[in-house]
């Protein structure tokens, strides 16, 4: 995150505690910081209004502010600090618990086995966003979002819990909420057709990926496993075809209009995609995707307002916007009929709110997206539908000013690489030790210092007990009680839905809907004689190129088929008597010379490679795709634009290594290795206590330590002093840790260890200087942790945790990696593995 983004960490110390000290009462209660800012509370328990949400706003206008209810807060309260033994010492009131708005761009996780309060610590983030002004969209499994619509009917408990009622009654005046159906009229109606989608104002890469992502949801919806040959194949095929009718400017409007486009083609029509999947087979998924849009699965396509990001944020008259409220759209999935439907209409949401913030950039926060439970959507093997647009949302998002907040009571059965997203971390109860070695890892990296604490104390934490993690905002972990709600925590059922409906929002949206349908049937009537498109276009058609290869995943691997773009061959047709082996010969020879002039930068756009070969850029995008396909180059993105880089460079600079790294000399071999791990692995005491392990494997790793180069004035000793000068000039370096910036220390006969000021002076410090040979070595040939890299702190953290330290003066800091040899230890007779980190230098283990 860049600097100036930043959020600004908290003070430890809350500078408040003599204002509290000073309000001791004789019956204490905790009084929120926030009352006591404000002042003597005006609100009386009988103007509170517990059933007066999300009420239309009076003629003429916005509702006026009740008078006497308090500002907007400048911060998200979420809880109190809990003290070690749960009670308040000398009446003195816990600190607050409280976010900065811009910290939810890094993302929200909640953690906790079932009771423990997860949803409820979630719930109070959602409330808080409305007192900011922040819409909100909450995908809700089970019902138990729904009653964000519900305020509190009990203002005392509030008060009597440490929470101003005033607040509640701000919620009350300034909520919209407002429950989504998708497939049933319960609720609001609301319909996801995978092909009702707006690809205008998107640049050609994020076209490419927005068609990749329909023809996924749409196989999906088929029943195909996506990680099957036939479920990738047809992908495939649905890709091409519409990638085709894209190009010809034809591109359907929705699953009928595509539907009848494949069914009209015949043999030769067919032959172009069947290089993705057999003839029969997608004659066959031609025929199921025909059915799919008849019968009761229509509705999910069909029934209500058609599916937008306007409409669930509450912007303009198609949202159904209320002048002086915020939209929180709760969309409650138990309305539909199978796990495949919530996956399609969860991927469908996501992708729609991907392209929305790509049109609609923000640097500050304009909109929450929360999913309850979401372990089933983006699990760690198991692909569904919408594994992959969760997974680049989480990455993108925080650029265009989307928050994401997530629950889940089953850590492992998220993925980790989407987990390792988020900034903000509530770890509730968790008592297997499946979930507690899950998230140890990340405890470790934001708290390193208080690791075996903290995950002794996550079984014995009660509901709504967290260890609240946010290195944003606090220096260490936070030990928090979750305040209470505004609003009811119920589980709210259809017909409770289908009343909240009737009563407050099928009129306001029954009119959008009429709208929206009358226009759209205005727009296929008008549109009846268009020319029909009946097959894909010949190879030499003059259609520009629109597409551009897609470029969200962190690496785009040659062996994942399913990315692949879908496009005609960027070569030349063969001359005329050419036989097939000297056509292959030929295009190698080419694309030999597009991967040298590709390699003459460290990465290049369509635009520049099309200057440098002397082609159009369309053609250019062509042969870059060739290239990524044939495994010679790899693509991402910067900025909204695609990048190409060679592979035989052996750079990555789209992780900003433009040229070779500094790394040590590995002076421990692979049989050394083995030995030393021989020596570490346990065994049975007396043959019989214990278990016995056995060395399976090894795996040669480079972990990443910060250079810093610093001056330093030390101080003579008194009888140098009275022959020279009183200070001696010093040049040295000291490696770091890239994120807890501890310093490293080694020695041959303990190897690396890291503390926090290992000597007075960083001079003195005995580390690998004169130790370790460094060599320069490519990127890319180095097996490394790209997140702990992507992770690292900026530089000015690094120079301003360095001054701190040491009377020094911070100079050059320059990434360099050490190896680590990784013993994997199987227990003998069982399916338990263990693994111990040794250092490739000395062979000691070492904890990083």
């Amino acid at each position: 995150m860049p600097e100036k983004d930043r959020p600004l960490k908290k003070p430890p110390a809350d500078t408040q505690a003599p204002a509290k000290r000073a309000l001791k009462q004789a019956s204490f209660r905790i009084p929120d910081t926030r009352e006591l800012n404000r002042g003597p509370d005006p609100l009386s328990e009988s103007r509170f209004d517990a059933h007066g949400t999300t009420m239309p706003p009076p003629p003429g206008g916005a509702p006026e502010q009740t008078p006497g209810l308090p500002p907007a807060p400048e911060t998200l309260l979420l809880g109190f600090e809990r003290a070690s033994d749960e009670k308040t010492k000398d009446d003195i009131p816990p600190e607050n618990v409280e976010l900065g708005p811009g910290t939810l761009l890094r993302h929200f996780m909640s953690l906790g086995s079932s009771g423990s309060g997860k949803t409820v610590l979630c719930k109070a983030v959602v409330e808080e966003c409305v007192l900011q002004g922040i819409p909100a969209i909450c995908i809700d499994p089970q019902g138990d979002l729904c009653s964000l619509a519900l305020p509190t009917d009990e203002p005392e408990t509030l008060r009597q819990k440490g929470v101003d009622p005033a607040y509640a009654e701000l919620y009350r005046e300034k909520a919209d909420v407002v429950i989504f159906t998708p497939a049933s009229r319960r609720g609001v109606p609301v319909s996801a057709d995978p092909l009702n989608i707006d690809l205008s104002g998107l640049a050609p890469d994020e076209i490419v990926r927005s068609i990749s992502s329909a023809a996924t949801m749409i196989v999906s919806l088929l029943g195909y496993k996506l990680d099957s040959d036939d479920g990738e194949g047809l992908v495939a095929v649905f890709d091409a075809a519409l990638t085709d009718l894209k190009r010809r400017t034809v591109f359907p409007r929705n699953l009928e209009e595509f539907a009848g486009y494949l069914s009209s083609l015949d043999e030769k029509a067919l032959k172009p995609y069947t290089k993705y999947l057999d003839a029969g087979k997608i004659a066959g998924a031609c025929k199921k995707l025909a059915r799919l849009d008849v019968g009761a699965r229509r509705v999910l396509f069909h029934e209500g307002i058609p599916l937008s990001i306007d409409l669930l944020l509450g912007k303009g008259e198609r949202g159904g916007e209320v002048p002086g409220k915020t939209r929180v759209s709760v969309v409650y999935l138990n309305t539909l009929s199978s796990q495949e439907e919530k996956e399609f209409f969860v991927a469908a949401l996501a992708e729609r709110l991907y392209d929305w913030m790509l049109k609609n950039p923000s640097a500050e926060p304009q909109a929450l997206f929360y999913v309850d439970e979401v372990a089933p959507f983006i699990p760690p093997v198991r692909k569904p539908a919408c594994k992959d647009s969760l997974a680049i949302l989480f990455k993108q998002a925080r650029k265009y000013g989307v928050g994401c907040l997530m629950a889940t009571q089953n850590p492992g059965d998220v993925d980790y690489k989407a987990m390792a997203q988020f900034g903000t971390w509530g770890l509730g109860r968790l008592t297997t030790r499946q979930d507690q070695k899950k998230i140890q890892p990340t405890v470790k990296s934001l708290d390193p210092g208080h690791v075996d604490e903290i995950m002794e104390e996550l079984p014995t934490l009660k509901p709504g007990q967290f260890a609240f993690l946010c290195p944003d905002e606090f220096n260490e972990t936070r030990r928090m009680k979750t305040r209470w709600l505004y609003t009811q925590h119920k589980t709210l059922d259809e017909n409770r839905i289908e009343q909240l409906a009737d009563e407050r929002w099928r009129e306001r949206f029954g009119a959008i809907e009429e709208t929206v349908r009358g226009e759209q049937k205005a727009l296929a009537d008008s549109s009846a004689s268009t020319t029909v498109v009946t097959g894909p276009a010949a190879a030499d058609s003059d259609i520009d190129e629109t597409g551009a290869e897609s470029a969200y995943e962190d690496e785009a691997s040659e062996e994942d088929e399913s990315a692949e773009i879908s496009i005609e061959e960027a070569g030349e047709d063969e001359a005329p008597g050419m036989s097939e082996e000297e056509a292959r010969a030929k295009r190698e020879a080419e694309l030999a010379d597009y991967i040298k002039r590709l390699s003459g930068k460290p990465s290049m756009s369509a635009r520049e490679f099309a200057d440098r070969v002397g082609v159009g850029e369309g053609k250019a995008r062509n042969l870059l795709r060739e290239l990524v396909r044939e495994g010679h180059a790899k693509v991402f993105q910067e900025g909204r634009a695609s990048v190409y880089y060679a592979k035989d460079t052996g750079l990555r600079p789209d992780l900003g290594l433009t040229k070779p790294v500094t790394a040590a000399l590995c002076t421990i071999t692979k049989d050394q290795a083995v030995r030393i791990g021989e020596t570490l692995r346990k065994t049975k005491t007396l043959g019989m206590i214990g278990t016995d392990e056995v060395v399976e494997s090894l795996k040669l790793e480079y972990r990443l330590l910060l250079r810093l180069d610093f001056q330093e004035k030390v101080t003579r000793m008194i009888f140098l002093r009275l022959f020279g000068p009183s200070h001696d000039e010093k040049l040295g370096s000291v490696y770091l840790h890239p994120k807890t910036l501890r310093v490293l220390t080694f020695t041959p006969g303990d190897g690396m260890r890291f503390a926090d000021k290992p000597d007075d002076h960083a001079s003195d410090i005995r580390d690998l200087d004169g130790v370790a040979t460094f060599e320069p070595r490519q990127p890319a040939d180095l097996n490394f942790d790209e997140n702990e890299f992507k992770g690292r702190a900026a530089d000015e953290t690094v120079k301003s945790s360095f001054k701190q330290r040491f009377k020094a003066s911070p100079k050059r800091i320059e990434p360099v990696f050490v190896p680590v040899w990784r013993i994997f230890m199987r227990e003998q007779g069982g399916a338990n593995l263990r693994i111990v980190s040794i250092d490739g230098l000395a062979g000691k283990e070492v904890e990083w």
